[in-house]
């Protein structure tokens, strides 16, 4: 019974826009470091999934609450990739489940909610975003002007599309190399504890 009832839990966990751990998923017994490693993995994905660069991308690696937010304002269905808190945790739910199975007929459920997890590439998702959508956001700027005659000023507004495509370059560069960084300090880290 236990089994079916992660199993249900799961894919309708998986339906839903907002993303909730499944009924019967004990998030205790994953250790901490392997949650963080799952939230480092949620947010590379992330901006590859929104096409390059993501507005929001956080993830608690205690709770495993994530928001992976595109730069176009919409919430990015991470459920479907790998890589994602939603896959890490359904790999994890299926072997909570065959650990708590006890016949044949419940393996082949816990196999059933195993189907449910996602299976895209998040790298496949950026490359066929940038390549069909070139879209960047213009930043306005107020100048003003006044004349020795007149004490009133006039405000224009102009528009600057390099700006935005060297801030969204650098916010790319830095989402793309950021953890790379912090990962090679932390595993230099750990080397010279260990």
């Amino acid at each position: 019974m236990l089994p079916t009832l992660l199993v249900t839990s799961l894919m309708a966990s998986v339906a839903v826009a907002e993303y909730s751990l499944p009924d019967g998923f004990n998030i205790g017994l994953v250790k901490p470091a392997t949650k963080a490693s799952w939230c480092v993995a949620e947010r590379n994905s992330c901006p590859k999934i929104c096409g390059g660069v993501a507005n929001t991308n956080i993830c608690d690696p205690d709770t495993l609450d994530f928001t992976c937010k595109c730069s176009n304002g919409s919430d990015a269905n991470v459920a479907l990739y790998a890589s994602t808190v939603p896959f890490f945790v359904c790999q994890e739910n299926y072997g909570q489940c065959i650990g708590q199975s006890t016949t044949q007929d419940q393996d082949e459920k816990c196999k059933e909610g195993l189907s449910q997890c996602g299976s895209l590439n998040a790298s496949d998702a950026s490359s066929s975003s940038s390549s069909s959508t070139s879209s960047s956001a213009s930043l306005p700027t107020e100048t003003s002007s006044s004349s020795s005659n007149s004490e009133t000023s006039t405000p224009t507004t102009t528009t600057s599309n390099s700006a935005a495509a060297t801030t969204n370059a650098a916010i790319r560069m830095a989402q793309e190399h950021a953890t790379g960084l912090l990962a090679t300090v932390l595993f230099v880290g750990l080397r010279l504890v260990l």
